[in-house]
């Protein structure tokens, strides 16, 4: 059984995996590449089901129909089941409580579109017989409008914030999310996002090598809910969460930087997809 350290002061850190976007049009192919990883390790990762998909950028296949099928056999074996908004349309621009996008699927919307949303969303999971037990807001947007109505629907648990600790925080639980790939930590609890639509060959043998090392130390919510003392957030949150806030704002900005050759013409600049991703920095569509 993994530790469930939350504090500096103990030793061993805690994982959590999470899969974004999914819904019955994402790349299949690549999903099934990283379904053995979770049965050979026994990993009961975070599901985050776009239930009503409308971005075309998730349309990678016609539709799966075994989809739902596949989740609820998923939610059987203990994994989470993510609300991942409703249709990850992203045109809101108010500001979130996790500030790493501008636009985004709630923040800033009004109260009776986020409620809409939030109901219809979960209205589609029930109909598939799946309980969703955590928010997973696209592109991390949401607001205290978003909380409110979250308490409302009785969804207590976020998967979200830049601490290195499960609090409490606006009457829910916030469980952090700060990793886009695996980090060696030494202590805290660290949940690591995979978007599987976009996932390389590299970043799946990344992962598949660092549960290799560390799937003991690998949790699920219900035991890091039941183990963890939940305290209330405090400056200390805060503070880690500015810090990584400057940590991934420094690094979009390196990563928009132009490098070039000084035999070539100033105007050569590396590709974007040549670009490293740091792997503690969302990408934008993240």
């Amino acid at each position: 059984m993994a530790s469930y350290s939350q504090t500096p002061d103990r030793a061993g850190a805690t994982y959590l995996l999470r899969f974004d976007d999914l819904c019955p049009t994402m790349d299949k192919a690549r999903w099934e590449r990283l379904l053995p990883l979770l049965r050979q390790y026994s990993i009961r990762p975070i599901l985050a089901i776009v239930p009503d998909n409308q971005d075309p950028f998730l349309d990678r296949n016609s539709a799966d129909p075994t989809f739902w099928n596949h989740m609820r056999e998923l939610q059987s074996f203990g994994a989470t089941i993510g609300l991942h908004g409703l249709g990850h349309v992203c045109t809101a621009t108010g500001r979130s409580l996790v500030p790493l996008h501008r636009h985004t699927e709630f923040a800033g919307s009004p109260e009776i579109v986020q409620r809409s949303r939030i109901q219809r969303g979960l209205k589609i999971l029930q109909g598939q017989a799946l309980q969703a037990r955590i928010w997973v807001a696209p592109r991390h947007g949401f607001d205290k409008t978003t909380l409110k109505i979250l308490q409302e629907e009785k969804l207590f648990l976020i998967s979200d914030g830049l601490g290195a600790r499960a609090v409490r925080r606006g009457g829910l639980t916030w469980i952090p999310q700060q990793l886009w790939a695996p980090v060696d930590k030494d202590s805290g609890l660290w949940t690591i996002a995979y978007h599987p639509n976009t996932a390389s060959d590299a970043q799946i043998t990344q992962l598949e090598q660092f549960l290799a090392r560390r799937h003991t130390q690998f949790s699920c919510v219900p035991e890091v809910i039941e183990n963890c003392a939940l305290p209330r957030y405090a400056p200390k949150d805060w503070i880690q969460e500015q810090w990584m806030l400057f940590r991934k704002r420094f690094s979009r900005i390196r990563r928009k930087l132009t490098f070039y050759n000084p035999a070539e013409p100033i105007a050569t600049v590396v590709p974007a997809h040549a670009v490293t991703l740091d792997k503690d920095s969302p990408t934008d569509r993240e």
